[in-house]
């Protein structure tokens, strides 16, 4: 199937999955062969993009699982997606991947994907270590103290040097609490629940 703004190269006709993760977004196209330019949304070396196989593509939207990301102005375009492409390349390069999907063979075609934010589902993800979490599994997620009091849901993660911060939000009330193990007490991803030794006046 051929999709507005895609270019002549084929996409498959799969939905978007329920499970799907921004992780990245196409710069340029890289090379005369049909390679992009990829810049994934955490460093390069750790990006799932390295080893999914099935990317899915759509023209850029404000937030999506709790990343913000402002639209690019200089793409001007009729609305894409989401389509389903291959890939049967990818790798690091410099600051940044390069990726080479199936059925783009020239600079054109590639060009024609510069801008758009990619997918992946997260069954793609690989198992993360005993005591590690990915961050995108903790959006949603209510925080409460060691004394049962909510904290609010978590919104957004950001880092700040040393350590990864939980910005949580209950009703208008915002509150940063660092993700570290002095004050993280239990997560509990299948109840959706995070345990924190911390005070709701801090």
């Amino acid at each position: 199937m051929n999709s507005p703004g895609m270019g002549p190269a084929p996409a498959e006709s799969v939905g978007l999955p329920d499970d799907a993760v921004l992780v990245g977004r196409i710069r340029d196209a890289w090379g005369i062969a049909g390679w992009v330019r990829v810049e994934p949304f955490n460093h390069p070396d750790e990006s799932v993009l390295l080893s999914a196989r099935r990317w899915w593509l759509r023209s850029p939207q404000a937030s999506v699982e709790g990343i913000v990301r402002p639209p690019r102005p200089s793409v001007a375009r009729s609305p894409v997606g989401p389509v389903c492409l291959k890939i049967s390349r990818c790798r690091v390069h410099s600051d940044a991947l390069v990726a080479k999907m199936v059925g783009y063979d020239d600079r054109s075609t590639a060009e024609s994907l510069k801008g758009l934010d990619i997918l992946v589902s997260r069954e793609a993800f690989p198992r993360p270590a005993e005591g590690e979490f990915y961050w995108v599994d903790l959006i949603g997620c209510e925080v409460k103290n060691t004394s049962g009091s909510t904290l609010g849901v978590v919104s957004q993660i950001d880092h700040h040097g040393a350590h990864p911060i939980l910005i949580l939000h209950d009703g208008e009330q915002e509150r940063l609490v660092p993700f570290v193990e002095a004050y993280i007490q239990q997560v509990d991803l299948p109840g959706r629940r995070i345990v924190a030794d911390w005070e709701s006046d801090w």
